[in-house]
């Protein structure tokens, strides 16, 4: 079985059929390559500068001919499609957005809010990440390219600042705490976050429930400083990634579309 990187770009209106089509499983009920297919749409990233990307599993010579005939000529267009070992196109993609996050918004979080302090320092008291997820949020977060762990220069002690290397162009001064901190991880125990959220995602991280206003946004650090609270589960830190990856190419200069903008 041969496995490819593909890089496409999604036609005028496309994504809300195929978002259609893997809701409704058509995708997954073709055969003989729809759970790959089905599979790889789902998780396809988003690079911020026009491209779709996936890794795709196959056995068609030439790649994906019947994958293409059937679904992705309908509704991409290809841009490239690069033999790669298993799993080895996923690790390249794995610091992308995915493009159902930027399609469809965030998910809402479950339950009530947590409760935390308002003044300062500004910490999670209920609620907390379990060790388990917290050393899983963590590993995700210190395997960012270009980011270096250090002792945070604005929290509590014993924060993990996420710090854009030095070699890294950086995005704009809102982007960053201080220096080049553009996030913090809290101790174990809490497990919140705080990060500068792009600006046209702080109406979307509140109102979906995954964070608040830092009490000193706007008075002693920009407006989009927020905390991001700790992830309860697995799931959870899925989607706490995902916002943090919109703080982290920010920060790297990109501009990164609002909730709902991709189509």
């Amino acid at each position: 079985m041969a496995h490819y990187l593909v890089s496409a770009r999604a036609k005028n209106g496309a994504l809300r059929r195929v978002r259609q089509l893997l809701d409704e499983g058509v995708i997954a009920s073709m055969r003989p390559f729809g759970q790959a297919l089905n599979f790889s749409l789902r998780t396809m990233r988003y690079d911020l500068r026009g491209n779709l990307l996936w890794e795709e599993e196959d056995h068609c010579i030439p790649p994906l001919a019947m994958e293409r005939e059937t679904v992705l000529d309908k509704y991409f267009d290809i841009v490239s499609i690069e033999p790669v070992n298993r799993g080895e196109g996923w690790s390249k993609l794995s610091f992308y957005p995915s493009v159902w996050t930027i399609f469809s918004g965030l998910p809402e979080r479950r339950g009530e809010k947590p409760l935390t302090r308002k003044g300062m320092p500004h910490q999670q008291l209920t609620q907390n990440s379990d060790a388990k997820t917290y050393r899983s949020l963590a590993e995700l977060l210190f395997s960012l390219p270009g980011v270096r762990e250090e002792m945070s220069a604005v929290s509590v002690p014993g924060a993990r600042a996420l710090v854009l290397d030095e070699k890294e162009p950086p995005g704009p001064s809102d982007a960053f705490m201080a220096g080049r901190e553009f996030a913090h991880l809290h101790p174990p125990g809490d497990g919140s976050l705080h990060l500068m959220a792009p600006p046209n995602w702080v109406d979307e991280i509140i109102g979906k429930g995954w964070g608040e206003k830092h009490p000193a946004a706007g008075l002693l650090i920009p407006e989009n400083a927020l905390m991001i609270y700790a992830p309860k589960n697995e799931a959870e830190a899925t989607t706490v990634y995902e916002i943090v990856l919109l703080s982290y190419w920010r920060a790297k200069g990109l501009e990164v579309p609002g909730p709902r903008s991709l189509g």
